[in-house]
Formats: structure tokens, C-alpha cells, sequence
């Protein structure tokens, strides 16, 4: 059991870590993200030879034995909370026995989490795990919703030093981290080139952008890993964002290079800095089995200067498919 303490973990090397209430029919498209474009665009970029350090994170001479899946998703109910900012945790939505239900309502009215003080929850952050305990409600943003406080200290994530920073659920009857995850702060060649290819033609320059994040699991327990990289460039000393500035969400199967793009956002490079640009960034908060169904699920951390949201996805065996969103911002 690890200290109650948790923080997104971006490692310039590979990191393993081991081992691995009103319902809602429909999910809101992406809290703060006017400037984002989801899309799933597919971009093959061949092989290429890259260093045995990369090489150990990338692929193995022996494959990871195929798991056997649970027969479907467990039935119950495991309402999600997001956190790290101070104050209560605000709620992200929930998986309701045999789908995903949003944090509001049809009329756009927040849902009040069906969990109180004294539940036994476990927060969850890339691999890291870490027991609490709910307590009372109090303010989660400043829009008025409201959600519980818990007994663990989360830090903040870095970047950018407010928003999300984990994942928490009532501890569940199954592992969250189903199988290895790495966590590294680079990527191969290959996954620089699918970065750039994004955004081809699009007025922004991607030759200035790099692979800041990757995390890599077998989402799906079939024996081969896939990447979910995060390919960014970022003007400096900017308080919202500069022209030319973008960011993208890559999944790649670490195999065959083959590549879709669940987000992207970018400022066009001509526009008049003077229109106040706003830039939208990425970084991966979790990978975790939150529904029980023996696959892994992503967690998406999504910020602008004044806001920030969670996004879910899960992994289809070809792409990420978003089932839920919620954040706090103007």
C-alpha cells in the first residue's frame, strides 16, 4: 500500500508499475473544450529502429499472455469522482450496471453523487493506488456543485499546477490496474512522425511539437500493448495561449505503428494575438478497469488557462470512445 499521496507521474524513463443517484442516457460532449476536435482519424507510420532503452518499453521478444475477460461488465453501480484541486471532489459520472451515465441530467442539472460520507473509496492514478474514506460535502466549483471531501492529500497535477489530478470510486471487487502500465516523458521516432501527420493541413507548423507524455498498457488483455501518447507544442510565457500552439491525444498500437487521434485542438498560427488566443492541453490522469470488465479504461485530464475537465474513454480493440466528461470552468 502506498502513501496516501498521489501525483501524475511523467518519468523521463520508463516507469512499470506492477499489476497491470439518478441514472443517465446520454454523455456531454467535452466540458471546456470550445477550442478542442475530437476526431479518429487513422495514420500508419512504418517501423522504425530505435534504442534498447526504447525498445524495452515499446515491444517485448516474448508477448504477454492473452488474459480471459471477464463475461461482460460487473453489474453495479461505481460512481466516479475526480480531484486535486482542494475542496470536494467533483462528479464525473458513473458506470450504472450496464452503461455509462452522465453527471447531469436531461435538462442539464448536475446529478448528486449516490455516495456519502463513510464510504470506502480508492483513488487511482496511473497505477497508484491509495485507500480513503469520503467525508462531507462541500463546494467542488464554483458553479455551485457540490461534492464530497476525502481523507488523502492529491496533489495538484504538474502541468499546470491546478485541475485533476485523480480518480476516485468505491473500492471495487476488482483489480484497477489489470496489467502493467509505463509511464514515460518521450517516445520513439515513429511517434513524433504521427504526431506531425495530425495535423497536416492545418495553419499550424507541427515540426515544433513533441511527444511529452506516454503511457503504455494492454487495454484489452489480447497480449499486445498499445501507446497513448500526448504531442504538444507550447508557446512559453503566455497566460491563455499563443497562434500556432496545439496538442493532440494519440493511441498507437506499439506493433504496427497504426494510430488514431481521440483529441485535438490547436490555435491557428495567423491569427492576431491580440484575439486573445486560448490554448487547450492533454495529459493522461489514469488507466484503470472501472467498470470490471476486464479492460482498462482512459482518463484524460483536459485544461485551458481558466478550466479544466476529466474525459473517459474506453478502448474499443481499435479506439478510444469517449463515455464521459465533466470539469469546472468558465
Amino acid at each position: 500500500m502506498i502513501a496516501p499521496r498521489l501525483s501524475i507521474v511523467v518519468a523521463v524513463a520508463a516507469t512499470l508499475v506492477a499489476a497491470c443517484t439518478t441514472e443517465e442516457s446520454s454523455t456531454p460532449a467535452p466540458t471546456l473544450t470550445s477550442t478542442t476536435s475530437t476526431s479518429t482519424t487513422t495514420t500508419t507510420v512504418a517501423p522504425t529502429t530505435t534504442s534498447s532503452a526504447t525498445t524495452v518499453i515499446e515491444t517485448t521478444t516474448t508477448p504477454a499472455p492473452t488474459t480471459t475477460l471477464p463475461s461482460g461488465p460487473a453489474d453495479v453501480q461505481v460512481p466516479l469522482l475526480i480531484g486535486g484541486q482542494g475542496g470536494g471532489w467533483l462528479y464525473l459520472g458513473a458506470w450504472q450496471f450496464d452503461r455509462w451515465a452522465a453527471a447531469f441530467d436531461d435538462a442539464g442539472d448536475p446529478i448528486t453523487p449516490s455516495i456519502g460520507p463513510g464510504t470506502a473509496v480508492t483513488v487511482t492514478n496511473l497505477g497508484l493506488d491509495s485507500p480513503a474514506t469520503l467525508g462531507g460535502f462541500t463546494e467542488a466549483c464554483f458553479d455551485e456543485r457540490e461534492g464530497p471531501t476525502l481523507d488523502v492529500d492529491v496533489a495538484a497535477p504538474e502541468p499546470p499546477g491546478f485541475g485533476y489530478g485523480a480518480v476516485a470510486l468505491p473500492t471495487p471487487a476488482w483489480p484497477l490496474s489489470l496489467r502493467p502500465i509505463a509511464v514515460t516523458g518521450t517516445g520513439p521516432p515513429a511517434y513524433q512522425s504521427i504526431g506531425e501527420a495530425v495535423f497536416a493541413g492545418d495553419p499550424v507548423d507541427a515540426s515544433l511539437g513533441a511527444v511529452e507524455q506516454v503511457v503504455i498498457a494492454d487495454l484489452d488483455g489480447d497480449g499486445d500493448d498499445e501507446a497513448v501518447a500526448v504531442f504538444e507544442h507550447v508557446t512559453a510565457d503566455t497566460i491563455s495561449g499563443a497562434p500556432g500552439d496545439l496538442a493532440a491525444v494519440l493511441l498507437i498500437d506499439t506493433a504496427t505503428r497504426e494510430s488514431s487521434t481521440p483529441l485535438k485542438a490547436f490555435v491557428d498560427q495567423d491569427l492576431d494575438p491580440a484575439a486573445f488566443p486560448v490554448t487547450t492541453r492533454y495529459r493522461v490522469v489514469d488507466v484503470a478497469d472501472y467498470n470490471g470488465d476486464g479492460r482498462m479504461e482512459v482518463a484524460v485530464h483536459s485544461w485551458y488557462y481558466e478550466g479544466s475537465s476529466v474525459i473517459v474513454f474506453e478502448y474499443d480493440g481499435t479506439a478510444l470512445v469517449e463515455v464521459l466528461a465533466a470539469g469546472c470552468g468558465t
